[in-house]
């Protein structure tokens, strides 16, 4: 059994990130705005507490009909106390037990954490006609210096570390076609903000974020990317 299905993780990340989950769904509900996609079935993958789906009801179709996965039971019996008629969640592994095809199929902060990642990915192309990838992005030079992917591997489970470009390029070759990208400004977040370092370097992010934003991604960290993707077709990539 994985540390998500044992509760291991669950002592580490007693809310299961539960206040991270309205910011992740101002994320998602932006990049909707830019895209017109039909939206009936939303699917949540490793969808922890649920506040994402909660948070993202109000601005999805009122019929449209939301369901969210996880393979801890400990995040379900969180998530369960978000449930309305048209919102659901489930204990349940999704590439097993799902038997739908999805509109939109989220992935906010998963697939790091999964051990044969491009296996998991490629598996996943069948249940989605869009996707949104939400990817932290370990990799870049201050986060190198300070050893903090030792700190994301015990604390967050994260078994694979990414630039925005490895990011992006992995899903180009587990079959997606990148329709559009962004990055989120993760050190602005409340949780981010408790830290003393990360608020004395949040405003050269700020700075190197609106002047050069890829250099200052991958020097100072501070973002991740968020990736909305279908299975790909013979259309060429968007990918910039």
């Amino acid at each position: 059994m994985t540390m998500y299905e044992t509760g291991d993780y669950l002592e580490t990340n007693p809310d299961w990130h539960d206040e991270d989950g309205a910011w992740k769904a101002e994320q998602i509900a932006g990049m909707l705005q830019d895209h017109d996609i039909p939206l009936a079935t939303v699917a949540d993958v490793g969808c922890g507490a649920g506040r994402v789906l909660k948070t993202l009801a109000p601005h999805l179709p009122p019929e449209a009909r939301m369901f969210g996965f996880d393979v801890a039971p400990a995040a379900i019996a969180l998530a369960k106390s978000h449930e309305s008629p048209q919102l659901h969640f489930e204990t349940a592994d999704f590439l097993a037990d799902a038997h739908e095809t999805f509109d939109l199929v989220l992935l906010m902060d998963v697939f790091e954490h999964v051990p044969d990642y491009l296996g998991f990915l490629e598996s996943l192309r069948g249940h989605g006609r869009h996707f949104m990838f939400h990817i932290p992005l370990d990799m870049n030079m201050l986060h190198v210096m300070m050893d903090h992917q030792t700190k994301s591997r015990a604390q967050a489970g994260h078994l694979h570390y990414f630039s925005k470009s490895s990011a992006l390029l992995t899903l180009e070759h587990a079959g997606y076609e990148v329709v559009d990208w962004r990055y989120t400004p993760v050190y602005k977040t409340a949780k981010a903000r408790r830290s003393v370092l990360k608020r004395l370097i949040e405003g050269p992010r700020a700075i190197g974020g609106a002047l050069f934003p890829d250099f200052a991604v991958r020097l100072l960290g501070g973002c991740s990317v968020l990736a909305l993707a279908r299975p790909r077709s013979a259309e060429p990539s968007l990918v910039a």
